[in-house]
């Protein structure tokens, strides 16, 4: 049976994870701040308030977190690998568990994902997040939809 859990990362997670990123989120850190894969995990946990890793069966799979600046919100964030694509039924339930978590915290989360990322689409509306229209966004001026949720 598959294993999922959670811990702060270590630097062989972030390491890990950017070396074994996804192509979209490649992409989206590349055209939302013009950022390696490596420059991208380590910033997005730098600034985090929390940041944590997921663990599929002892691998790091992904890093996430939440940037709170204050306020009733906060600008939630997620960069992958390969490994939420293949068990994305398992993770959908758990980052579900802890998104309404965090609902609790913060009313409003929201940040921007990149039009072409359909992985990370389909992620944020099965946890309950909406999107606006496709506008653009970031250093690169592409499509890139903002996403927010509003309580639990």
């Amino acid at each position: 049976m598959t294993q999922v859990t959670y811990r702060s990362p270590t630097s062989d997670d972030i390491v890990k994870v950017a070396a074994e990123m996804r192509l979209a989120d490649v992409m989206e850190v590349a055209a939302s701040h013009g950022h390696s894969p490596i420059d991208a995990v380590i910033e997005a946990v730098k600034v985090s308030s929390a940041a944590f890793a997921v663990i599929i069966d002892g691998t790091p799979a992904a890093v996430f977190g939440f940037v709170h600046r204050g306020g009733m919100s906060a600008e939630v964030w997620m960069l992958g690998t390969d490994l939420l694509t293949r068990n994305v039924r398992l993770f959908r339930k758990e980052s579900k568990r802890i998104i309404d978590s965090w609902a609790e915290q913060f009313p409003l989360m929201h940040n921007f994902v990149d039009d072409e990322n359909e992985a990370a689409k389909r992620w944020l509306t099965s946890v309950g997040f909406k999107m606006d229209e496709p506008r653009p966004y970031g250093v690169g001026r592409l499509p890139f939809r903002y996403f927010w949720r509003v309580g639990v």
